[in-house]
């Protein structure tokens, strides 16, 4: 797979969820979502996207910039209000997505994340 196959990817990911739409078919059905700095880890499709949903409802006014793309891989880096108003100060985070057979397998999470129970694995 070439970076132009994981553009793609990556671009219809994040377009389905800009939308409000269901982007888990864009990863593999044993996908995983992992926090690395509480060891957070999320198996399979429906269970990411629902974890990815509830964690971007509890983070305020996130800021991503571009998106680093690489064979098989993307990277994206930004942060979030700590708390809502005008002094909160901003957390950074990096996720990191693993791209094969055009589709995403995992994604991993750099940075302090609001912490979140994890969906029970099926």
């Amino acid at each position: 797979m070439g970076v132009q196959a994981t553009s793609a990817v990556i671009d219809r990911y994040f377009e389905l969820m800009g939308r409000g739409d269901d982007f888990s078919v864009c990863c593999t059905s044993d996908v995983t979502w992992t926090t690395v700095d509480d060891g957070t880890q999320v198996r399979g499709r429906g269970p990411v996207r629902d974890y990815v949903n509830a964690l971007h409802a509890t983070m305020v006014d996130i800021s991503t910039r571009d998106i680093a793309l690489a064979e098989d891989a993307a990277y994206l880096e930004g942060d979030y209000a700590a708390s809502a108003g005008r002094d909160a100060h901003r957390v950074g985070f990096c996720i990191a997505y693993d791209v094969s057979e055009h589709e995403i397998t995992a994604m991993r999470c750099y940075g302090a994340v609001p912490h979140l129970a994890p969906e029970p694995s099926p």
